[in-house]
């Protein structure tokens, strides 16, 4: 974009290039800048996001309360069972259950008290595709004071959480990544979808949501209507989610007597690993040094008592260095980009 000024497509007005509003009646500003052709090169403009009003957004803070209180039932159950503690398994189904409501609760709480029930992003709609900014300091300061607490607390959920809100407050949607396209004129939304998940909603003005939608639409490539490519992606994350569980469960049984081996790793470890399958493949960054603490553990313990140990038991520590071994291979994979997790694939 250059650096000349704009006009604002409400009121007419010149905006000065770098002012975020119509210096006339405070409009929101609108970009269409030119390229040196005289085509337009892309579309910018600033929106407050309305959450708790918002059923779209409602229901994605209801899906991340449900998915987390259904990852916490997965992971306790998990290790309650590695350990054979299986009567506590239905307990901590009720306490993932709660778990789940008090989160929803929570995030609505925050969405009214902390941030007003609304933020202030930033899109461009341009020749690469659909970018989508946070430009709200509130969230930029919680983020990054969230994965610092994380990091000095410290407290390995916190840190993660904030990582991710770090990694997700610049996105963008190629055109070649996305196949649909669904509009809401009377809330001025577009949802950009790939052939099985919505990959980015496109919170318009009123007065560009037409001008935005029609140049979407120009650019989209459906995708076969028989398709059954969205299929794969889930279940490939299912498949390394159950792989990443074995690899771990023997861990988790090195916890249990006679070995006694300190729990608080393997469940790190299996945390992130989840997160670098789901999420973001960065975090394979963690379970490669965890993996290698966990190798250097595994030894020590086995060095004092491999030779006082039964077959199956001696077992479980090949199995724990097999485990150790395909973590550390996935993520190394993942963190060179040659995996990608399932939030990444369209």
């Amino acid at each position: 974009m250059d650096d000349r000024a704009l006009a604002c497509d409400r009121c007419g007005a010149e905006v000065p290039n770098g002012s975020r509003f119509s210096p006339t009646r405070g409009h929101p500003r609108v970009q269409e800048a030119l390229s040196d052709d005289g085509q337009q090169d892309a579309i910018a403009w600033e929106t407050d996001i309305r959450l708790a009003t918002n059923p779209l957004v409602v229901k994605q803070l209801m899906l991340i309360a449900l998915s987390s209180g259904l990852f916490m039932a997965f992971l306790l159950s998990f290790v309650l069972a590695t350990t054979g503690d299986y009567r506590d398994v239905p307990m901590m189904l009720l306490i993932s259950l709660a778990a789940a409501g008090g989160l929803g609760l929570l995030l609505l709480l925050v969405t009214l008290v902390i941030f007003g029930n609304r933020i202030r992003v930033r899109f461009i709609v341009n020749h690469e595709g659909a970018l989508w900014e946070t430009v709200d300091p509130r969230v930029l300061s919680g983020s990054r004071l969230a994965m610092l607490a994380g990091v000095l607390g410290p407290s390995p959920q916190a840190a993660g959480a904030g990582g991710l809100a770090v990694s997700r407050e610049k996105e963008l949607v190629r055109w070649d990544e996305f196949s649909a396209v669904q509009g809401d004129e009377r809330r001025h939304t577009i949802v950009l979808r790939s052939s099985w998940r919505p990959l980015m909603m496109v919170i318009c003005l009123p007065s560009n949501y037409e001008h935005v939608l029609r140049t979407v639409n120009q650019r989209v490539v459906p995708a076969p209507a028989a398709s059954r490519a969205g299929r794969k992606p889930v279940g490939r994350a299912l498949l390394r989610t159950a792989m990443a569980a074995a690899s771990t469960a023997p861990l988790f049984m090195l916890s249990a007597y006679p070995f006694e081996l300190d729990i608080f790793l393997p469940l790190v470890t299996f945390l992130f690993a989840l997160a670098t399958v789901w999420l973001v493949p960065l975090f394979g960054w963690v379970v490669m040094g965890c993996a290698a603490v966990l190798a250097v553990q595994i030894t020590g313990v086995g060095l004092s008592e491999f030779a006082w140990l039964y077959g199956y038991e001696r077992l479980i520590f090949f199995l724990a260095y097999a485990g150790l071994t395909y973590l550390a291979w996935f993520s190394w994979r993942s963190v060179r980009g040659r995996i990608l997790p399932l939030l990444m694939e369209t």
